[in-house]
């Protein structure tokens, strides 16, 4: 029983990650269901010739509402990853120059490396797998701000620090390079034509 406690405590980030993606399968289930609904409630005011006109209007400003739903989140979505796509290719040309840096006072913020998540819920409307890719890219992200926010405070003056500026700069490209090709990949997905 300890060892179920133990490992459950281990692989705490990894449950979250899995609950958070059962949480967005479960909202777009939601969402595809209230569709149905929709849909079957167009047909039977269809039915009624009495309600008939305003079934059918209201029928027609939800879907209508659904699409431009639908159109925002993938605004939404293009935007946040440009935003992300520019900010690692920026740091990632930066990662390198660490291990020079004799005072970190210089060193820009890296609030550019944090992108809000509800980038990611309006990509799962979309594609679900496209979704899970941008989350792992934003992980990767987060981690390459952790490595170069791990130098801020760290003085390199004469070089007496320059293995933990290294391995920072290292660990940050490492990150950021597998973030801009999950970004890509997004990216090359909603370049495409839907349907």
């Amino acid at each position: 029983m300890n060892h179920i406690f133990c490992w459950v405590n281990q692989n705490a980030a990894g449950l979250t990650a899995i609950f958070t993606f059962l949480y967005l399968i479960t909202t777009i289930l939601i969402f595809r269901e209230a569709s149905k609904s929709a849909d079957a409630a167009k047909k039977s005011a269809d039915a009624a010739q009495s309600s008939a006109g305003a079934a059918s209007e209201s029928a027609a400003l939800m879907r209508k509402q659904i699409e431009e739903q639908v159109i925002r989140c993938e605004m939404a979505a293009r935007t946040g990853i440009e935003v992300a796509l520019k900010a690692t290719r920026e740091w990632r040309a930066n990662t390198e120059g660490l291990a020079n840096m004799n005072s970190l006072k210089s060193l820009p913020p890296t609030d550019n490396l944090i992108l809000p998540h509800t980038v990611v819920e309006c990509l799962a409307l979309i594609d679900i797998q496209e979704a899970m890719k941008l989350s792992a890219a934003l992980g990767e992200m987060m981690l390459a701000r952790n490595d170069i926010e791990s130098t801020r405070n760290v003085d390199n003056k004469e070089g007496k620090n320059i293995g933990h500026f290294q391995r920072a700069g290292e660990a940050a490209a490492k990150h950021l390079d597998a973030a801009g090709g999950l970004l890509h990949e997004v990216s090359l997905f909603l370049g495409k034509p839907k349907g």
